[in-house]
């Protein structure tokens, strides 16, 4: 249903931004790739709670991170037809990460994070040389963090699993046909759904009489653009 209504937002905005002669049968394309760096801040239910699994007779408690800050590059490659572009944008970054709820020296833990979205923007002034960019992402994300699982046999790693819906601005400045300047601000309303551990395996938050982790990432990137 999620993914539908994306879809039908996205072919609403084409038909209301249609070229003023109205003429489609020519849309000339260009391809380009991007890379960059993110800085991400972020907050919500990942630093609140907490969450104990029950699997075999073994209790565990996942003890959840308190990283408010996040530093990831950030690639892009896409398409541009007219004023409108699709692009699959990723990142993926290892980091230290604070677990308050664990001793030292224990709180202090690698982390991994990746992200893979699918996003859709209109540029307003194309084609000038200098355009702004605002549309809407649809994105699968992955937390990894390693002995934050605790029971009776040990520490263990955990893996949170979840989607996101995103609003995307971005501005493009062309300095030359092929090469050109980007910043953008994406605002994703995360939710984890699912995590996976060693002794439990993949458990839904659902059946924890959860409904999801919510987790509001706002990211701030600037980059170089290749365009071809």
């Amino acid at each position: 249903m999620k993914k539908f209504l994306l879809a039908l937002t996205l072919l609403c905005s084409a038909i209301f931004a249609q070229p003023e002669d109205s003429d489609f049968t020519y849309w000339p394309r260009t391809y380009f790739a991007s890379i960059g760096f993110n800085v991400i801040a972020n907050r919500g239910d990942l630093f609140d709670r907490a969450m104990v699994l029950k699997d075999d007779g073994i209790d565990e408690t996942v003890h959840l991170p308190n990283t408010k800050v996040i530093v990831s590059p950030d690639y892009n490659i896409g398409v541009n037809i007219r004023e409108f572009t699709l692009a699959a944008s990723f990142q993926y970054w290892t980091m230290q990460g604070s677990i308050p709820t664990l001793p030292a020296p224990q709180n202090e833990q690698d982390m991994r994070f990746w992200r893979f979205g699918l996003e859709g923007t209109y540029n307003f002034f194309y084609p000038d040389f200098f355009q702004v960019g605002v549309g809407l992402g649809y994105s699968f994300s992955k937390l990894t963090i390693k002995d934050n699982v605790s029971n009776a046999k040990g520490f263990f790693d955990s893996e949170l699993n979840g989607s996101a819906i995103a609003l995307v601005t971005q501005i493009r400045y062309f300095i030359t046909d092929n090469f050109g300047l980007t910043s953008a601000l994406r605002i994703y309303e995360n939710w984890y759904k699912s995590v996976h551990t060693k002794n439990s395996g993949t458990v839904d938050f659902h059946e924890l009489d959860i409904s999801y982790y919510w987790q509001t990432y706002i990211a701030v990137s600037i980059g170089a653009m290749v365009q071809f």
